[in-house]
């Protein structure tokens, strides 16, 4: 483990520590004003993502941020790293829900905060659970709360992106919300292409696309919307790639 994994696990732990009584105070505000709650809760969990990517070294250029809309939207993109979420979360404009593994509800302090900034913890082997989850989610979206999912399901190698779900912009239809694609690339040499835990400085690049929303396809293309989002990712990608 390098000096910078033990300064990011040492800022993880500090933090988690000495947030408790503020995260007890805005779970308090939750019940009376949860949009207020929410907005500090995302202003302090994307302070700490900065913070993360600054002792990590990394460098984060991003393209397209003018493309996410001010109302709620579904973010859609690849997943290659556990950096996708620090890296984004560090740059979203007020911050998003993601949806994780029903795992990190286990997880004391991390949990609450996610809670918090409205995450959503995905049970992927029990469907009925799984569609509770979904339409949670498009309640959030319906009351101004963006969320954010990778519809491959887990992490893959960069260039050889799995298939998206079916079911993953699901929020995003019902909701009747704009669904942004986003590119990155670079994260998994931040951290999953080091040996023995290392965390090592590097340069992720984030693209967000232009938004679109279900009724902007063809009525036989919405069936295949999961797809048509993905083939605009990997021509996002392709472009990161012939700038870098």
């Amino acid at each position: 483990m390098t000096l910078r994994s033990i300064r990011v696990v040492a800022f993880v732990t500090r933090f988690l520590l000495a947030t408790a009584p503020e995260r007890r105070r805005l779970h308090k505000l939750a019940e009376t004003d949860p949009a207020e709650a929410s907005r500090i809760a995302n202003e302090r969990v994307g302070g700490a993502l900065r913070r993360i990517c600054e002792i990590s070294g990394i460098e984060i250029i991003t393209e397209g941020l003018d493309h996410i809309p001010e109302e709620a939207c579904l973010f859609v993109g690849n997943h290659i790293s556990y950096f996708d979420i620090v890296t984004t979360g560090a740059v979203i404009p007020g911050g998003a829900g993601y949806v994780a593994k029903d795992s990190l509800k286990k997880i004391p302090g991390l949990s609450d905060w996610m809670d918090l900034i409205h995450c959503l913890f995905l049970n992927r082997t029990d469907i009925k659970q799984g569609l509770k989850t979904i339409l949670t989610g498009v309640d959030y979206i319906k009351s101004g709360y963006s969320m954010y999912i990778f519809p491959e399901g887990t992490r893959h190698p960069e260039g050889e992106m799995g298939e998206f779900k079916g079911g993953s912009l699901k929020m995003a239809q019902r909701a009747k919300a704009p669904i942004v694609p986003v590119a990155i690339s670079g994260s998994r040499d931040i951290y999953e292409n080091n040996p023995h835990m290392s965390i090592r400085p590097g340069t992720v690049r984030i693209t967000f696309g232009r938004p679109f929303t279900f009724d902007d396809l063809p009525k036989e293309e919405r069936k295949h919307a999961a797809e048509y989002t993905r083939e605009l990712i990997i021509e996002m990608l392709k472009e990161q790639k012939a700038i870098s």
